[in-house]
């Protein structure tokens, strides 16, 4: 048979008591663990007093096996960052597919205080970094003077892999749009509803 937890508590100072037995041979080991340990598992209070226990007979095993529990430990927090940060790089595509849909929607424009916030989500260009095709950020129109509420920013859609090298509107409206690399996307005003004795009517047949 193996170990069995008989007894655990929380001590003062966060310390967290443990007693393990074994029936044949009759082993007991009594130990204090470092932490509020006594919501996990008996499997890994039982791993963890065998594993100080082992120290304690053998330093430099017990130092060994504390190498190899800090390299799992490791390998399992990089894991989850790398889950993390696919999540996020997930969200934030859904995001930016949003944004974009929403404003590139030029038959329906956007609320102009919408677009603002839109764009806000998106990042700004940084510089020295290389867009791909399909990703999108956003620059500053520092000479539009908002009227509406639409803010300053404006959005970039890349086409072809592309390099943020700082240009401005100007420049990025220039030929890099010209030539179908990029595609440049500010908020438009809606056209003005015609009224009803402005609509153009049609003879009617006799």
């Amino acid at each position: 048979m193996g170990f069995k937890v008989v007894n655990k508590y929380l001590q003062d100072s966060n310390r967290t008591f443990v007693a393990i037995r074994q029936e044949a041979p009759y082993t007991a080991f009594d130990r204090i663990l470092i932490g509020d340990r006594v919501n996990e598992s008996d499997e890994v209070l039982i791993e963890a007093v065998l594993g100080q226990v082992a120290t304690e007979l053998n330093p430099a095993e017990g130092v060994k096996k504390l190498q190899e529990d800090l390299h799992t430990q490791a390998q399992e927090y990089e894991a989850k960052l790398e889950q993390k940060d696919a999540k996020i790089a997930e969200t934030k595509s859904i995001a930016d597919w949003a944004v974009l849909a929403a404003v590139t929607n030029t038959e329906n424009p956007l609320d102009p205080t919408l677009y603002a916030r839109g764009l806000e989500l998106i990042e700004e260009g940084q510089v020295g970094k290389t867009y791909k095709s399909y990703e999108i950020f956003t620059v500053s129109n520092p000479s539009h003077t908002p009227k509406f509420g639409e803010g300053q920013r404006v959005l970039v859609q890349v086409n072809q892999e592309f390099t943020f090298n700082g240009e401005n509107l100007a420049e990025l409206e220039g030929s890099l749009s010209q030539n179908g690399k990029l595609a440049v996307w500010k908020w438009t005003e809606p056209k003005p509803e015609k009224l009803s004795s402005e609509l153009e009517t049609q003879p009617v047949a006799r």
